[in-house]
């Protein structure tokens, strides 16, 4: 289950005091009426990790509170031994040790489990999939329910969801509850229906929202209520226990991919998402946001809600799976009376495009500073082009002394700026980082400028490139290309690409020689490199390879890389693959077929791409926040989180990464992928997971040695990439498109 990723620009809806309560019906909290107490209303949920004693892989199976204790249960294991499951306490402040559970680890020998959870009845109830599929048990999800000796467990699946179906599957099972008179409650994805089973036999169906994953909050019960998430994901239909007659609906105003909802007490539920906490009555009525979700772990990235439920005063608690980490993070929310419902200050955030690393900085930023408001605008999604527009209107507001606190440098002019004199110069703070929180020192200087930094990436991709052969001295410069080309003029040089992908990883490979130190082009070297482009597209016959692959021209998603050739295809003599690998988990494939072949990758130019590179606005009045949130940038927390938009930059993450890769949780994910060679036909099918702490380290001593940052002028650069388009289409000569490109630059540096 993951969340639906949604621009929070600024801090939403957080209500004011004595609209806020929380499970029990938080107090009001009234003022004076005078203009101060109006000015600054008091009383908000605060967020507190309450820090698990658990070890490094251990991940989330769920939680539950009884009796004022609250129980957290985990599992974990490692490459050499089975899965283990344990169960930890926190009672007063204080944390047990773990407890081993031999009970789950015996259903654990035939199921995988993957939660658990607590019903109306008072029992602790799992689910579990099937591990070993027969005739007799297919593959599916089964029910188990705890003994009252609390050591063992009882399969409660009823028949009829253990059956398989014409595919040989039972039913997937996405979530369950119990009401309080022990009748089991079920989110059965197969039927996309939520089921009611008393003694085993189904009495209740509804329809419920489509089954997203192998677990998700879409049912919860209340001691004379069931809520089920709409079919339509928009909001939640409540159901009465003892006819089953609706009671009522509630409409949630955004669409998130899962709603985690909880019972209160007199009719009021809540529901947490991405958004934030809310409240809401099952009218429908009185909804209200107790919580902005960039004040938690709930507006983070990289993180799913495994159980959310009410504490006993007016708390809430949230167990969260950090997958990108490979662990977990338990959360309570109390209400805290002194504490401002908004902030005092704002800082302003700008990119063009939308960042899941700024998002993760951000939750992070709001939680240790909440006296500041984060207010973070982009232009364009994550996977959308930004036009020259967008460019133009920031320029406006820059040159003009105004814009965002932090500036996100991706894509935009930063030498122009750096020149017109619009970032500050932020050297303490990189030095401050480098010494400090292990920031590596090549990377740190990617925007220094004459002995002054400008910005820092918190993510950077690294291009390598593979061959068999010596294939890859082809591509040193454009005279050695031309030059192979000539002697070996049936040679495609990269590996399998269309010609789209092809135009950029050539022209990313030879930007530094295509552009003159002033910005402009040399015209001659252009002609001469999109003659050998055309050249190698003939060769590869990507005409051929884009009707077998069904190529859209019409795709405008941003792939948000530069280096991409030869992906699925297999080295061969005379060809190089190019790869711009962009954290651990895009690294699979790569490090698979590379190691496969028995070959070593190398560096592309000696060269790295920095991305996510904050920059401070000189105008700013915010300097010293503004400094405060790339530190939160470039923190443990946001560095070790796998957002798959770059490698982390610090030597800390590194080894946090060295770590999680041989661990049982990194190397038992594996992909199965197939791909079918266009010229011959045949069919090739492909498993592999990801890279081992050896192989990691390989890459990693590599970022180290990495010293010219890829920084391409944009605008030059797809300026370029059309006029390459022209020429492959048939429209314009090497010559023409070179001539035009060097006059549509003279312009652009004019301006």
């Amino acid at each position: 289950m993951k969340w639906r990723k949604i621009l929070a620009a600024g801090m939403g809806l957080v209500l004011a005091a004595g609209l806020i309560s929380g499970c029990g019906g938080q107090k009001k909290e009234t003022g004076n009426g005078k203009k101060d107490d109006q000015e600054k209303a008091m009383g908000r949920y605060v967020e507190e990790d309450l820090k698990p004693p658990v070890q490094d892989g251990e991940t989330p199976l769920g939680a539950y509170k009884k009796d004022g204790i609250l129980y957290l249960y985990t599992s974990g294991g490692s490459q050499d031994s089975d899965v283990k499951y344990y169960s930890y306490q926190y009672k007063d402040g204080q944390w047990s040790d773990a407890q081993e559970e031999t009970g789950l680890i015996d259903v654990a020998s035939d199921f995988g489990l993957n939660y658990l959870g607590y019903g109306q009845d008072g029992s602790v109830y799992a689910i579990g999939q099937t591990l070993n599929p027969t005739d007799d048990i297919p593959y599916g999800w089964h029910i188990f329910k705890n003994a009252q000796d609390g050591d063992s467990w009882e399969d409660i699946t009823p028949d009829n969801l253990t059956k398989a179906d014409e595919n040989g599957m039972a039913a997937f099972v996405t979530d369950i509850d119990t009401l309080a008179d022990g009748s089991l409650c079920v989110a059965n994805g197969s039927t996309g229906q939520a089921e009611i089973y008393k003694d085993g036999e189904k009495v209740f169906s509804a329809d419920m929202e489509p089954m997203m994953s192998n677990f998700q909050n879409t049912i919860s019960a209340s001691p004379n209520r069931l809520a089920v998430t709409a079919k339509d994901g928009k909001g939640v239909t409540f159901y009465n226990t003892d006819d089953f007659s609706e009671a009522g609906s509630a409409s949630l105003t955004k669409k998130e991919e899962s709603f985690n909802l909880t019972p209160g007490t007199d009719g009021t539920w809540y529901c947490l998402t991405e958004s934030g906490i809310v409240r809401f009555q099952e009218t429908g009525d009185l909804m209200e946001t107790l919580l902005d979700g960039s004040y938690g772990k709930m507006g983070a990235t990289g993180v799913s809600v495994v159980s959310f439920f009410c504490g006993d005063d007016d708390d809430f608690y949230t167990l969260y799976n950090e997958y990108d980490k490979g662990g977990l993070f338990m959360a309570r929310y109390t209400y805290k009376k002194d504490m401002p419902v908004s902030a005092d200050d704002t800082l302003t955030v700008y990119g063009l495009k939308e960042n899941k690393t700024v998002q993760q900085a951000i939750s992070l930023f709001q939680t240790q500073n909440p006296d500041v408001k984060v207010d973070y605008s982009y232009a364009v999604g994550e996977h959308e082009k930004p036009t020259s527009d967008d460019i133009r209107n920031l320029n406006t507001a820059l040159l003009g002394g105004n814009g965002a606190d932090v500036l996100i440098l991706d894509r935009l002019p930063v030498d122009s700026y750096i020149e017109k004199g619009v970032l500050a110069d932020i050297s303490s703070l990189r030095d401050e980082l480098v010494k400090d929180s292990g920031m590596l020192e090549n990377v740190a200087g990617a925007l220094e400028r004459d002995g002054k930094v400008y910005g820092l990436p918190a993510r950077i991709g690294v291009p390598v490139m593979a061959s068999k052969d010596d294939t890859d001295k082809a591509l040193e410069s454009i005279e050695a290309l031309t030059s192979y080309l000539r002697e070996n003029p049936q040679a495609q040089v990269l590996g399998d690409a269309v010609h789209t992908y092809a135009a950029e990883t050539l022209l990313a490979v030879m930007y530094q020689e295509l552009v003159k130190e002033d910005g402009s082009i040399d015209e001659e070297k252009m002609a001469e490199f999109i003659d050998d482009y055309l050249q190698i597209c003939e060769n590869i016959d990507t005409k051929l390879l884009e009707e077998s692959v069904g190529y859209d021209p019409e795709d405008t998603e941003d792939r948000n890389i530069y280096f991409s050739a030869g992906y699925f295809s297999r080295y061969k003599d005379g060809t190089v693959s190019l790869y711009e690998l962009q954290g651990y988990s895009s690294m699979m494939y790569p490090a698979y077929s590379i190691n496969t072949a028995g070959i070593q990758p190398k560096a592309v130019n000696s060269s790295y791409v920095p991305y996510t590179i904050a920059g401070i606005n000189a105008s700013s009045k915010q300097q010293e926040t503004a400094e405060l949130f790339i530190k939160a940038l470039m923190s443990d927390d946001v560095q070790g989180s796998d957002t798959r938009d770059g490698y982390p930059v610090t030597e800390s993450a590194f080894s946090n990464l060295l770590a999680y890769a041989d661990t049982d949780t990194a190397q038992k994910e594996q992909i199965a992928s197939s791909y079918k060679d266009f010229k011959t036909g045949e069919e090739i099918m492909e498993e592999y997971g990801n890279a081992d702490g050896q192989t990691l380290q390989t890459y990693l001593d590599l970022i180290r040695t990495l010293d010219k940052p890829f920084i391409p002028n944009q605008t030059l650069f797809d300026t370029v990439l059309e006029e390459m388009e022209k020429c492959y289409e048939g429209t314009e000569t090497s010559a023409e498109a070179a001539k035009a490109i060097g006059q549509k630059m003279d312009t652009y540096l004019s301006e």
